[in-house]
């Protein structure tokens, strides 16, 4: 008996074949999206961390205004610690670019080459991946640095700088504009004598917190680049706040300490794969909702194949066969059509990985990471959909066997039924692919925020950042005193600038007067913290440690930067500055400042160049999600339409033969669906835009910009008028299906 029932599945796949390719292809999109997001973010997290092994990265690391004497790095040493010596200069291109001059890093965030090797004589150098993409340079090149003609000798990456952008707080790489090269020691030294007062060295020290050290090994102040050089491994067990209470207290270092930032408050540090978790986040999303659209398909469809065939089931049982034997025969059609669809998707998600449209080159500044899979992300595309269809089918089935073999063969070998199913599936699978399309939305419209308001916000030419305290602010510019405060920030420590102005500074339109120690936060901060006017905001001086709470008197109209404005007398009395301070200085003109005076200085265009950067990166992941979301949608329609249709063939067939056309049939059996299709397409918008509010600030935690989301009338009727047309194009499918009736064959099965 069971070879004999076992010979039904074939007939039953090629009578059906139609509908259980598109039950398998909606299987197989939904697993290909799941295991390529999954897969996508678990290779760049094993990448990033075998990287990070490779290069020892860093755990920390701060400037400041002086270098630091032997003595201080034999007692940072002492600790626990390892140093290196990260100082460069800028230099000027004739392109209008900026490079950053380095030496190799000898132990913590070490190159790591994509091409070439390490620079081994004074004319060498290794350039920056991101840089080197852009201008078009390739290994044996020379490249004109300052008063050097450099050979590329190899290209590559290091890890402190894998979004290679020429401030810590930006919130974009912008390699056309600016990149790295790692020279010789003693090319470095050459370059910066010979290029005197037009450069200014700025003193990075990167640290790790425990480290191989011994006190013998400390170098001299004028020949090394790590203290991080003995084979002693110390037990001491330090940390980022040991550290800065070592700088600040033990060596007095107050005064001399520009910066201090761990790796998670590096914004250059870590984007890479903290931009490539939102691919893991979407594949949990649409995992989750593709059980519970998967599981309404089954069940829909199982439910109708066993109304259909309740005469056969009630026969074989009346003739004694076991209820045992009869599930095979029942199950096995949609087990092997989850089965291969699953692993069509998976294999899919191999084969065609999101890496290579996702990913925009010259954006991060990172090594090549290979696409690889990972076994649970292979038992949940092949195993989980089987599984969900054999549970969902034994539900089903013991619902019907619990019925006796008489009132079986009674039973319509037609169903009529399913019409729950179907509103349910509409529903759910909607708002489904609704969510994946709104997020890619959220994405692309960070971008266009950035984009359309940063220049507006901008009302300078020129910014100037002071290396010392000034008292006297050159005629026609505005003074300012500028203080980072950190904030914790969806997991991340994000910095924050407060800038104290005095009342009338015609750069910021806020108004400071009679604030009295209360501050002024922009749109951007008040809709990243869902903050407004009378609320707290708590910070914490990255310097010190030292916490404050400050009372928000209301919100101006910034919506990209992340700023806090304060009376500059409030901020100066809160930092104990004594007197007049300024430490940096806006213009609408040039100022002659030299660059041993300034720690940085940028121009409005500098400032917004990196706009043009983001663009295509975020363009990338927008479009990946936005066809993922419509491909999804379309096949479920298609295949929505297509059963209703099949669940009612012997009432095409009575209909054609009364001499309905097809069109009129099609419009009696799917009209109710395109109705119910449009409204459930009209609520899923807006549902899904809501649901992707609370997700961009997760998604995009390692952006330092504001994150407005914005949904207009113009914006949502072109969404419904596209997903109108997917399910009017659907309903002309059903067309084909309706012509390829066996008319005479149904109605026979009537009789």
């Amino acid at each position: 008996m069971w070879d004999i029932l076992l010979k039904t599945v074939p007939v039953n796949l090629r009578r059906d074949i139609g509908t259980y390719l598109i039950m398998g292809f909606l299987v197989a999109v939904g697993m290909y999206i799941a295991g390529a997001c999954a897969g996508i973010s678990y290779s760049y997290v094993q990448g990033f961390e075998d990287n990070n092994y490779l290069s020892n990265s860093e755990d920390g690391q701060f400037q400041l205004r002086h270098p630091l004497g032997e003595r201080e790095e034999q007692a940072i040493q002492d600790k626990g610690y390892a140093i290196e010596r990260a100082f460069y200069f800028d230099v000027d291109m004739d392109d209008g670019s900026v490079v950053r001059v380095m030496k190799t890093r000898q132990s913590i965030d070490q190159i790591v080459l994509d091409v070439g090797e390490l620079p081994q004589t004074d004319g060498e150098a290794v350039l920056e991946k991101c840089y080197a993409y852009y201008h078009s340079v390739n290994v044996s090149d020379t490249l004109h640095v300052g008063n050097e003609d450099l050979r590329i000798s190899g290209i590559g990456s290091v890890t402190d700088y894998d979004m290679p952008s020429i401030r810590m707080n930006d919130f974009s790489s912008d390699s056309d504009a600016f990149g790295l090269i790692f020279v010789t020691d003693t090319c470095y030294q050459s370059m910066l004598s010979a290029l005197g007062s037009d450069v200014r060295e700025t003193y990075v020290y990167a640290y790790k917190l425990v480290a191989e050290t011994s006190a013998s090994s400390a170098p001299s102040a004028e020949t090394s680049t790590s203290t991080a050089t003995s084979a002693e491994t110390s037990d001491t067990s330090v940390s980022d706040d040991e550290l800065r209470s070592l700088l600040v207290d033990d060596l007095g270092l107050s005064s001399n300490l520009s910066t201090f930032v761990p790796v998670e408050n590096n914004n250059r540090m870590g984007s890479a794969k903290d931009d490539y978790y939102v691919y893991a986040y979407v594949g949990i999303i649409v995992g989750i909702g593709l059980l519970v659209l998967i599981s309404a398909v089954f069940f829909l469809r199982i439910q109708f194949s066993l109304e259909k065939q309740s005469p056969s089931i009630g026969a074989l049982l009346a003739m004694g066969t076991k209820k045992s034997e009869i599930y095979p025969m029942l199950l096995l059609p949609f087990v092997l059509v989850a089965t291969v669809g699953g692993l069509v998707g998976f294999l899919a998600s191999c084969a065609f990985p999101l890496e290579g449209v996702v990913g925009n080159e010259g954006y991060y500044s990172i090594p090549e990471i290979p696409m690889i899979t990972h076994p649970l992300i292979f038992l949940y595309c092949v195993l989980m959909p089987p599984l969900v269809c054999t549970l969902v089918s034994l539900f089903l089935m013991r619902k019907k066997m619990a019925q006796t073999a008489a009132s079986l063969l009674v039973s319509s070998s037609e169903s009529s039924g399913g019409s729950g199913g179907i509103v349910g599936v509409t529903i759910i699978g909607s708002l489904l692919a609704a969510a994946i399309f709104m997020v890619g939305r959220g994405v692309g419209t960070y971008a266009t925020t950035v984009a359309e308001r940063l220049p507006d916000e901008i009302q300078y030419n020129y910014v100037y950042e002071l290396a010392e305290e000034h008292k006297t602010i050159p005629a026609g510019a505005q003074g300012a005193y500028r203080h980072t405060f950190s904030v914790e920030d969806h997991g991340y420590i994000r910095d924050i600038q407060f800038i104290g102005i005095e009342q009338g500074n015609r750069y910021f339109n806020v108004s400071v007067a009679d604030l009295n120690g209360d501050v002024i936060i922009s749109s951007a901060i008040a809709s990243r913290y869902g903050l407004q006017s009378g609320d707290s905001l708590s910070v914490f001086d990255p310097l010190t440690a030292e916490s404050f709470d400050f009372d928000i008197r209301e919100v101006a109209d910034y919506n990209v930067q992340l700023a806090i404005f304060m009376d500059i007398g409030d901020l100066r009395s809160l930092l104990d500055k004594d007197g007049v301070a300024f430490n940096m200085v806006y213009s609408d003109a040039p100022l002659s400042f030299s660059k041993s005076q300034l720690f940085d200085s940028a121009t409005k265009e500098e400032l917004i160049a990196p706009v043009e950067q983001l663009g295509p990166e975020v363009r990338s992941s927008r479009n990946v999600l936005y066809t993922l979301g419509i491909l999804f949608y379309s096949v479920m329609m298609i295949y929505l339409f297509q059963f209703a249709v099949v669940r009612k063939r012997r009432d095409v067939a009575c209909l054609s033969s009364l001499g309905y056309r097809n069109g009129e049939i099609a419009l009696s059996l799917t009209g109710k669906l395109v109705v119910l299709a449009c409204v459930s397409a009209a609520v899923s918008l807006l549902v899904g835009y809501h649901v992707s509010l609370p997700l961009m600030p997760e998604l995009l935690a390692s952006t330092p910009i504001g994150i407005i989301l914005d949904y207009h009338l113009p914006d949502y009727l072109l969404h419904l008028l596209v997903a109108t047309g997917i399910i009017l194009l659907s309903a002309l499918l059903a067309l084909w299906r309706i012509a390829s009736t066996d008319i005479l064959f149904y109605l026979r099965n009537r009789e």
